[in-house]
C-alpha cells in the first residue's frame, strides 16, 4: 500500500510537471503569435502586389531593427551596427557557395586596388573578349554587403553569362562620405585598367546599382565620363536610386506618409534621417537629423536663390506624380531653414559625387535605365534624374513599376515578388542590348 501511494505521488508530480510545461509552451506560442501579428499588421496599400509577402518582408526588417535597438541599450554599439550584424548573419546563411552545380558561374573574393570585391566569372570562358557588369549594392550607405546581394548578382552573372564585379565598399558611420564613392570609383577604374586579364573588353562594361548603390553607380559613371583615358560605361542601370540630398519632401515623400503613416514603411523617418546623418557626417547630430526629417536642413536663401534648386522643382514631374496625398504641399507651407545645419553639410550635399542629380552638364552621359516604383518615398529621385538626362539628350529608358516598392528587386526565396521578377527581366534584356549579348 505504501509503494502504491508513492507511485501515485510520483505520477501526480509527473502529471503536474507535464501540465506546467504544456502551459508554458502554450503561453510561449501565444506570445510569438501576438508578436507576429503585431509586426505583420503593417500598413499595406491596396495596390501593392503580393501583399502578404510584402508584410513578411517589412516585418522581418522591423524585427531586426527593433531587436538591434533593444540590444544597443546593453552594449556600446549603436543600433545600426547591430542591425548590420543581424543582416550579415542572415546573408551568410543564404549566400551561395563559390560554385553551384549546373551553373557556369563561380565567384571568388578578392581585392581591386585594395577594395574588396566579389568577382563572378564564367567557368567556361569565351574565346574572345566579352562584356562585364559592375554592381554596387544598396543599404542606405550604412548596411549591405556583396553576400547580402549574392542571390541577385549571381543571377545577373548567370543570365548574362559574363563577368560581374560586386563591390564591397566601406560603410558609414565608420566610413562617411566620400569613402564609399572612392571605393567604387577605384575598384571600377582598376577593373577597366586590367580588363583583359579577365577576358573582358573595357568598352563593354556596364554599371548598375540599387538605392544607395544607384547613387554611387551614377557618380562613378559621371567621373569616368570626365576622366581622359577611360571609356564611358556601356550603360548605367539605376534601380530606385538616391540622387540628391537637398529636398527630402518631394511629392513621393508626402504620398508615402499619407499611405504608410508617420512611421514610414521599411524604416521610420527618424531612422532615415539618422542613416543620412551617419553618411554625411560619420556621427549622429540630433539637430541635423531633425532638420533632415523636417526638410529644413538647407538655408532659405539656398532654396530661393540657388540655380541648383531648379533640379528638384516638383513641377518637372509628370502630373500624376505631383500627388501629395492628404498633406499640404511644401510650396504652400512656410519656407524654413537651418543655417547651423546647412553650414555643416552644404559642401557634401552639393557635391555631385554625393548628389549626382546636381551635376550641371548631363549631355553625353552613357545610356541609362532608370527604375522607379509606385510605393517608394524615394521615387522622385529617379524621376528627376531620368528627366534631366532626357532633357540633355541622353538615351534613357525610364520604367515606373506599378505595385512595386523600394527594395522589391532584392529579396530571395520565399519573398520573391512578381514586380521584382518583371524588373529583373527588363534589366537583363536592357543589359544584353547594350553589351551586345545575343538574347536567348
Amino acid at each position: 500500500m505504501k509503494h502504491s501511494n508513492m507511485g501515485l505521488a510520483r505520477s501526480h508530480a509527473t502529471s503536474s510537471q507535464s501540465g506546467v510545461r504544456t502551459a508554458a509552451t502554450s503561453l510561449l506560442l501565444i506570445f510569438w503569435i501576438l508578436v507576429a501579428a503585431y509586426y505583420l499588421n503593417n500598413p499595406t496599400p491596396d495596390g501593392i502586389r503580393d501583399p502578404w509577402k510584402y508584410k513578411g518582408f517589412v516585418a522581418a526588417k522591423r524585427i531586426a531593427i527593433d531587436a538591434a535597438y533593444v540590444l544597443s541599450l546593453f552594449t556600446s554599439s549603436h543600433y545600426v551596427q547591430l542591425f548590420r550584424s543581424f543582416v550579415e548573419s542572415a546573408a551568410f546563411v543564404v549566400a551561395s557557395p563559390p560554385e553551384v552545380r549546373g551553373s557556369n558561374i563561380r565567384y571568388t573574393l578578392t581585392t581591386f586596388e585594395g577594395v574588396k570585391v566579389r568577382l563572378y566569372e564564367p567557368i567556361k570562358r569565351r574565346a574572345d573578349f566579352g562584356p562585364a557588369v559592375v554592381f554596387i549594392h544598396g543599404g542606405a550607405f550604412v548596411i549591405g554587403s556583396t553576400a547580402m546581394f549574392d542571390f541577385l548578382t549571381r543571377r545577373f552573372a548567370e543570365e548574362l553569362d559574363c563577368v560581374l564585379v560586386s563591390i564591397e565598399y566601406r560603410l558609414a558611420p565608420e566610413h562617411p562620405f566620400p569613402a564609399a564613392y572612392e571605393d567604387c570609383l577605384n575598384a571600377t577604374k582598376w577593373f577597366m585598367d586590367h580588363a583583359q586579364e579577365f577576358n573582358v573588353d573595357s568598352s563593354r562594361i556596364g554599371i548598375a546599382g540599387d538605392s544607395a548603390g544607384g547613387a554611387l553607380a551614377a557618380a562613378v559613371a559621371q567621373i569616368l565620363h570626365d576622366e581622359p583615358g577611360y571609356p564611358d560605361v556601356a550603360f548605367q542601370a539605376l534601380i530606385y536610386p538616391i540622387t540628391q540630398f537637398i529636398d527630402n519632401h518631394t511629392p513621393a515623400t508626402f504620398l508615402s506618409i499619407s499611405l504608410f503613416g508617420e512611421e514610414g514603411s521599411m524604416v521610420t523617418w527618424q531612422e532615415a534621417g539618422e542613416f543620412t546623418c551617419f553618411y554625411l557626417l560619420g556621427r549622429l547630430d540630433e539637430r541635423v537629423v531633425r532638420a533632415l526629417v523636417d526638410n529644413t536642413h538647407t538655408s532659405v536663401e539656398f532654396r530661393r536663390e540657388s540655380p541648383l534648386a531648379q533640379f528638384v522643382n516638383h513641377t518637372m514631374l509628370p502630373l500624376h506624380m505631383q500627388d501629395y496625398g492628404h498633406l499640404t504641399p511644401p510650396h504652400l507651407q512656410e519656407q524654413r531653414g537651418d543655417d547651423y545645419v546647412w553650414d555643416q553639410i552644404d559642401d557634401i550635399v552639393l557635391d555631385p559625387r554625393a548628389s549626382p542629380l546636381l551635376r550641371r552638364e548631363m549631355a553625353g552621359l552613357p545610356p541609362t535605365f532608370v527604375v522607379t516604383c509606385e510605393f517608394d518615398a524615394l521615387r522622385d529621385h529617379g524621376a528627376f534624374y531620368a528627366i534631366r538626362l532626357q532633357e540633355a539628350g541622353v538615351p534613357v529608358r525610364w520604367e515606373h513599376y506599378q505595385g512595386g516598392f523600394h527594395g522589391v528587386l532584392g529579396p530571395t526565396w520565399p519573398l520573391v515578388f512578381e514586380v521584382g521578377e518583371n524588373m529583373f527581366r527588363d534589366l537583363i534584356l536592357y543589359a544584353k542590348e547594350h553589351l551586345a549579348i545575343e538574347a536567348n
